[in-house]
């Protein structure tokens, strides 16, 4: 059943067809937009014209998602339901996108939707999954896909009990050598910091050695001795000396 061309005019603007809507005084004009395009997407779904749908929701995303995806997941066409598992994606609706691409076995689509959803949970199910219904092509798929989301002990057992090994390799020598990296990285810095703290104490000591303080410069040998100066019994200060007994202070015979 083919669709009839419409004609929608927006402040100054008209378009035919699968309408572009880029509201002139928002936020007036936004929720008429969304209705307008709510409708329209709507009457696509009725006429079964998935194309000028799915052309629609790509360029113009001013409507309800999430309703268009529930719409569509129900839809006895593949392609509408198609169209629901991207609106969902596009939602942020993850587990509903990769469970309605696993009902029609768009395997490709589920996988890429894992993997944008960032969540371990999520690709490590569908990895589960593919080992139950023994697609070990969608496994090695997902491996490679979702290789930052999946934990290496679930992989090795996995692939382990169920004789995936050969398809499993790629991922743990990757893995392997990502682990190896690390650990050669941990080992150079810790070397590095040992060696500038070795380098430390060696100048600290030479500096102390050679008479020179790290801190104040060049250290006076004598510079704790604080008896035999001015200060001694012969000295200024001394018994015999201007503040002695017999001094200028004239001691008991001043009296």
């Amino acid at each position: 059943m083919g669709t009839q061309a419409s004609s929608i005019h927006v402040g100054s603007s008209a378009v035919s067809g699968v309408f572009a809507v880029s509201p002139p005084h928002p936020p007036k004009c936004v929720a008429l937009i969304q209705e307008v395009n709510d409708a329209l997407y709507a009457l696509y779904v009725e006429e079964e014209d998935h194309e000028a749908l799915a052309k629609g929701v790509v360029t113009y995303d001013n409507f309800d998602q999430v309703e268009m995806a529930q719409m569509c997941e129900k839809h006895s066409l593949l392609q509408f339901r198609r169209i629901g598992a991207m609106l969902y994606k596009r939602a942020k609706k993850w587990s509903k996108s990769v469970e309605l691409s696993k009902k029609d076995k768009v395997w490709d689509e589920a996988i890429d939707t894992a993997a944008e959803s960032g969540d371990c949970a999520i690709a490590e199910e569908l990895l589960h999954f593919f080992v139950e219904q023994k697609l070990n092509a969608c496994f090695a798929a997902t491996l490679y896909t979702c290789y930052p989301l999946l934990r290496p002990d679930v992989v090795m057992e996995l692939s382990w009990r169920n004789g995936l090994n050969d398809f499993a390799m790629p991922f743990m020598i990757q893995t392997m050598r990502e682990m190896t990296s690390k650990l050669d990285g941990l080992i150079a810095k810790e070397k590095a910091a040992e060696e500038a703290a070795a380098a430390e104490k060696k100048k600290a000591e030479e500096a102390l050695a050679s008479g020179y303080s790290a801190d104040y410069g060049p250290a006076d040998p004598n510079s704790m001795v604080v008896y035999g100066g001015g200060m001694g019994m012969g000295g200024g200060m001394g018994m015999g000396g201007g503040m002695g007994m017999g001094g200028g202070y004239g001691g008991y015979g001043g009296y």
